[in-house]
């Protein structure tokens, strides 16, 4: 008589596919979301001793005793936020370094051939302004400006005749038709054009005569406030700009001994199969893996954290923890 073969419930067939996984401080309840993961995995490793028998060439084993047993977990983090990297790179206390907008005058900024040299700040732009004939007593380098519409402010860091002007220490929001008055000479001039630019007023004194141009004197990364003397700079040079507010964190890598944290685990609910949550009470956190910098496609730092003893927990309950949800 032939009997069928049982096959599993499909409800009891994990379909590894989605999950969210919580970090907080060894013992601690108040957890931090890792963000997307790469992969989340835990490793069991167990280690024997073996005798074998020495009564005869097969040298049979005869015992096997257990010598170590050891768990580690593996994820990959695609978020890489601060708290992410100060634990994946063992680093110490965040710092913050934030920019605050502001400005700066010609300010005289030595400058060394093919080389970039910092100017302090990141983002840097000016603003342009391009009129007509001005009325009255020209712009001069220094003096405010004032939108007669929109009642924006900025002060001239370089300007050509009945032309432009370039503005930094910018307030407000210039307008196209306006007129714009001069605080020194009181001349005018009607508005054609407004452009922030991706560029700094490089000139050769602070009451200058020459405007260096961009691209053929000096380049310029405006992210993060680097210049380039290319050709036909005098050292010192003077540089204008503006920046806007940026919030900047900082820490310091490889500085903490070790990095031990509160891991939790848990899979989707809409996945296939038991929900479940794993709780590791205590693992000690490395980055196992490049810090990529460049390449194709997305960035995960990939790290290992080996499970050790949380001896606040009741014996034999110090690891991890697994609990399947049904219903």
């Amino acid at each position: 008589m032939a009997f069928p073969i049982a096959s599993s419930p499909d409800d009891l067939i994990r379909y590894n596919g989605t999950g969210r996984a919580y970090v907080a401080d060894v013992g601690g309840s108040s957890y931090r979301d890792l963000g997307d993961l790469e992969t989340f995995a835990i490793t069991l490793n167990v280690s024997t001793d073996k005798m074998y028998s020495h009564r005869n060439a097969a040298r049979s084993l005869i015992l096997e005793r257990e010598s170590s047993r050891e768990a580690t977990l593996t994820f990959g983090l695609r978020e890489q936020d601060n708290e992410n990297l100060k634990m994946a790179l063992l680093g110490d206390s965040l710092s913050t370094a934030d920019q605050t907008a502001g400005h700066q005058d010609l300010t005289s900024t030595a400058v060394v051939s093919n080389s970039f040299v910092s100017l302090g700040k990141v983002d840097v732009f000016t603003t342009k302004l391009t009129h007509g004939t001005v009325t009255g007593t020209d712009f001069v380098i220094g003096e405010e400006v004032e939108g007669g519409t929109s009642g924006a402010t900025g002060d001239v860091a370089w300007f050509v005749a009945d032309s432009y002007v370039e503005l930094v220490n910018v307030s407000g929001t210039f307008v196209a038709g306006e007129t714009i008055t001069g605080a020194t000479g009181s001349g005018t001039a009607v508005l054609s054009g407004v452009s922030v630019n991706e560029d700094v007023v490089v000139v050769d004194a602070a009451s200058p005569t020459t405007r260096y141009v961009n691209g053929t004197n000096y380049d310029l990364d405006v992210d993060y406030g680097l210049l380039r003397h290319l050709t036909g700079l005098t050292t010192p040079v003077f540089v204008a700009f503006d920046y806007p507010a940026v919030e900047s964190k900082y820490f310091h890598a490889l500085a903490a001994s070790s990095v031990q944290k509160k891991l939790v685990f848990v899979t989707d609910g809409a996945d296939s199969g038991p929900r479940q949550r794993i709780t590791v009470y205590k693992a000690r956190i490395i980055l196992n893996g490049d810090l990529q910098g460049l390449g194709d496609g997305a960035s995960i730092l990939s790290c290992t954290g080996t499970v050790i003893a949380d001896t606040t927990q009741p014996s034999g309950q110090e690891y991890f923890k697994i609990e399947t949800f049904y219903g």
